[in-house]
């Protein structure tokens, strides 16, 4: 029999020593994890506020078209209703939520009686609010004469502007023959479900 040949122990390939895990990607990790924990947190808050802000935005929208009725209440007295004639406009109207003379402001220019339900008591105007049960508005309106003082309407004493009598007549004819009137102040108060509130103005002459 032949001797198998011996290998020398020098000959031989050492095994690798397996790899040592010094566990540097842990912390990689937990710092990314937390970075976009912190990128979620600003996007969902980025969220949430342009979200209300759309809301509020839809929110006022929606009192501005719901204080047009308060404005179309105010206009059909003034036009045909119990403030349609000159007589009639000369006296305070407190079933109308009229004023005859210019109503304390505030430093908006808002009458105090809509501000303050108290002021709106203690002026004891007496018409009734438009309520809608069904988006939960509800809308005081108030008119006042820009005059210093109530009665027979005096230019001096009141905030005027000119109108002509002559509906057919040209623009430069209504220049010439305007006439001029008092004007009238209209404020609406529009307040919402939520108890938020809206003021709108508009001024019209009679």
């Amino acid at each position: 029999m032949m001797a198998l040949p011996r290998i020398a122990p020098s000959a031989r390939r050492p095994r690798p020593a397996p790899a040592r895990q010094r566990g540097i990607v842990l912390p990689f990790t937990l710092v990314a994890l937390v970075v976009v924990l912190l990128a979620g947190a600003g996007l969902i808050r980025a969220m949430d506020a342009g979200l209300l802000q759309a809301g509020n935005l839809a929110f006022r929208r929606d009192l501005a078209n719901q204080a047009e009725r308060g404005f179309a209440k105010a206009h059909t007295l003034l036009n045909t209703g119990a403030l349609s004639t000159e007589s009639a406009r000369e006296a305070n109207s407190l079933a109308n939520n009229y004023s005859a003379t210019r109503l304390a402001s505030n430093s908006q220019g808002i009458p105090n009686v809509l501000v303050n339900d108290s002021s709106f008591t203690g002026a004891a105007f007496t018409g009734a609010d438009i309520s809608d049960s069904a988006t939960g508005v509800t809308l005081r309106w108030v008119i006042d004469r820009q005059c210093a003082a109530a009665g027979s309407y005096v230019s001096t004493s009141c905030a005027v502007a000119s109108r002509s009598t002559d509906s057919a007549a040209d623009d430069r004819y209504k220049l010439v023959n305007a006439e001029s009137q008092p004007v009238y102040r209209i404020s609406v108060r529009a307040t919402g479900p939520r108890n938020t509130q809206a003021f709108f103005q508009a001024t019209v002459v009679r």
